[in-house]
């Protein structure tokens, strides 16, 4: 995941914004908390989103990764023949990426182009994610799909979020994922994905909404 800057964020409620750090993924890695990865930069592991791809229907859909990172998302939705966009505030993919591009932007990239059935699939910054979820609901015509940790559902701060745009779908992770900074990946490789201590869930809108919110539990057994 990519932010644009790299300030320790505060947990949404803290009393004067600056006691308490939110709480990240870094800690899966017992590093302290204001320790942030460049860009905030975490990179999910395949298997997160080999089991969205299995749980929700994209068949016919474009999909775009507007926080691209080093590609995971849309290499995961190319090997399964699908059409893939991505983009990212800086490049780690260039074999993949389309184009440099602020997933906050107003405006979306000149590369999208209109009449496209348009899904979007990403794992936005946590500090980040509420402001890049009602942009990428202003640009997608089907569905927008985040990945962050479940206790992104509980907080006063989003409250208005979720009653303005109620999700089609919550899949809770039963395994929690590893999430390493990038950086850690390009030193050590798959070794840097350890065991996770936090847990983790898809947050799926879907275009037009029909329904009451569905909550699903994804296997703790990662397919082989």
């Amino acid at each position: 995941m990519d932010a644009l800057t790299g300030a320790a964020p505060v947990e949404p409620g803290s009393a004067d914004g600056s006691l308490r750090p939110a709480a990240n993924v870094s800690r899966n890695f017992k590093v302290n908390a204001y320790d942030r990865a460049a860009h905030d930069w975490y990179v999910e592991p395949r298997w997160c989103v080999e089991q969205l791809a299995d749980a929700i229907d994209f068949a016919g859909h474009t999909i775009w990764d507007p926080c691209a990172g080093g590609g995971t998302i849309p290499d995961t939705f190319t090997d399964r023949g699908m059409f893939t966009l991505a983009s990212d505030v800086v490049d780690r993919c260039p074999d993949l990426l389309d184009g440099i591009h602020d997933a906050t932007d107003e405006t979306g990239p000149v590369w999208l182009k209109p009449g496209v059935r348009l899904s979007v699939v990403t794992n936005p910054p946590f500090k980040l994610a509420e402001a890049i979820t009602r942009r990428m609901l202003a640009l997608a015509d089907h569905r927008v799909c985040i990945l962050q940790q479940l206790s992104f559902l509980a907080s006063a701060a989003r409250y208005r979020l979720f009653t303005e745009f109620p999700p089609s779908d919550v899949l809770i992770m039963s395994r929690r994922p590893s999430m390493p900074p990038g950086a850690m990946i390009t030193e050590m490789g798959a070794k840097a994905f350890k065991s996770g201590t936090t847990d983790f869930c898809w947050i799926v809108w879907t275009k037009p909404h029909d329904r009451e919110t569905r909550t699903r539990w994804l296997s703790p057994v990662i397919a082989a």
